[in-house]
């Protein structure tokens, strides 16, 4: 619902609520890519990472997604055989691999996702100077206090000593 404009509310602002839908329609723009792309979501929440935050090694992405060392490689070996990760050998470490998003995976993302970034950039640059600076300020608080959501949600690594057991 709107905001009235005596200031009174009847449910959330309209740009909470738009908001709301944003993160909705994000989900769903998820799954349409990993259907264009023909992958499965874990596999694209790879991708993500490796294109954002790449290159990394197998046990950094599998720490980043939550899954065990084994559903790791059967990931890298399902996406290096769609062409979509590319295995390099670590600089300093022999025993170890590098993983980077391959050309055709970046380029088929992006060219999936640039006409919405152009429209984006369009609908920003369409606003006066102050407009803009209001937009940014409320994506920089939403960004912040979606961190410090997700903080409060995840428990601290969980530490063992050495001589504990299971």
């Amino acid at each position: 619902m709107i905001q009235a404009s005596t200031g009174e509310t009847s449910g959330p602002h309209a740009a909470s609520a738009l908001l709301h839908s944003v993160l909705r329609r994000n989900a769903a723009l998820e799954h349409a890519l990993c259907r264009h792309l023909g992958i499965n979501e874990t596999d694209f929440q790879a991708l993500q990472h490796l294109m954002l935050d790449h290159p990394m090694t197998p046990r950094d992405l599998a720490a980043k997604l939550n899954i065990s060392s084994a559903a790791t490689t059967a990931l890298i070996d399902r996406m290096n055989g769609r062409g979509f990760v590319m295995r390099l050998a670590h600089p300093t470490d022999r025993r170890s691999l590098l993983l980077r998003p391959s050309p055709l995976a970046v380029t088929r993302t992006m060219a999936a996702l640039r006409p919405l970034f152009d429209d984006a950039e369009l609908a920003i640059q369409g606003l006066n100077p102050e407009g803009q600076r209001a937009v940014v300020r409320y994506l920089e608080h939403i960004l912040s206090v979606m961190q410090t959501r997700i903080d409060s949600l995840t428990p601290p690594p969980a530490t063992k000593k050495r001589n504990e057991r299971s």
